[in-house]
């Protein structure tokens, strides 16, 4: 059972290997590695804001504890990210992550 679920998340992985799906990966990661939440409970937005270009991740947050936390922890959470999309078989790599 586990060999079918296998191929099948591979030729999914191989139909969608769109930018905003390795973006998702990748910021599900840094929020699971920070222990951060999705959405900021007073103002109801969200508290990372994301794109991809050119195998980087951009971040724009207003939280500075985060862009300081982040940026101590960069190799780390790259290294996670890349194994995290390995797992997938995602032959993309984040190759750094800039804050905005």
């Amino acid at each position: 059972m586990d060999g079918i679920k296998d191929v099948i998340r591979k030729r999914l992985s191989i139909q969608h290997r769109g930018k905003n799906m390795i973006g998702s990966i990748a910021i599900n990661e840094i929020k699971s590695y920070l222990k951060i939440e999705k959405i900021d409970t007073e103002t109801q937005n969200e508290i990372l804001t994301w794109y991809v270009r050119h195998h980087k991740l951009f971040i724009k947050t207003s939280e500075q504890s985060l862009k300081i936390q982040t940026f101590k922890e960069k190799t780390n959470i790259i290294k996670n990210i890349n194994q995290k999309l390995s797992e997938i078989w995602y032959k993309t790599e984040i190759e750094d992550i800039i804050l905005k």
